[in-house]
């Protein structure tokens, strides 16, 4: 018999639907982590995201009859944790910058990461990002942190494919812009 650790999302999906409902615990368990770290990277606070984790459960579960199983379920999971995330950050998001070095202007995920092995260098990124506007924070946070493809954070943020590599290109610039501004002050 196979262990259900070795079974697609969209499978455990059909299962939990046709009746198997305590099979929803083997979608939490895969996802908890995950979504925890992307919630509080959008969000920056700490003091909500498990209240805000909740929510994204509930209405996953809620809404697994809406769920088109011809599509990626990770890529409809953080779909829900990015709404419930906008939705907690609302009109209040104060957009400011921070600096970043000029080096998080190169190309892939693993140069970027063979770049920041340094503690104190990660912690500089993740306050950075934290400033962003969220419309470029969100992509480099999927791409980078989450390793999303962009055909899955096109989905995640229901947006063009094309627009994802813009929106990643463009806060790199501002990013390295904003770190330039501030090292010259």
């Amino acid at each position: 018999m196979q262990s259900f650790d070795e079974i697609t999302d969209e499978s455990l999906v059909t299962k939990i639907l046709s009746g198997k409902k305590e099979l929803f615990y083997y979608l939490i368990k895969r996802y908890e982590t995950k979504l925890r770290r992307y919630i509080l990277r959008i969000t920056n606070r700490k003091n909500e995201v498990d209240d805000l984790l909740q929510n994204v459960f509930i209405k996953t579960y809620k809404n697994l009859p809406t769920f088109n199983k011809e599509l990626n379920f990770s890529s409809w999971i953080y779909r829900i944790a990015h709404n419930e995330s906008i939705n907690l950050i609302g009109s209040s998001f104060i957009q400011k910058f921070v600096s970043l070095p000029d080096w998080f202007d190169v190309g892939s995920r693993d140069e970027v990461e063979e770049k920041i092995d340094d503690e104190q260098m990660k912690k500089k990124l993740k306050n950075c990002i934290e400033k962003l506007d969220i419309k470029y924070k969100e992509p480099l946070v999927l791409f980078y942190y989450e390793e999303k493809t962009y055909e899955e954070i096109s989905d995640i943020l229901r947006i063009p494919v094309r627009n994802v590599g813009v929106l990643i290109h463009r806060g790199r610039l501002r990013i390295k812009k904003i770190c330039y501004e501030k090292n010259n002050r």
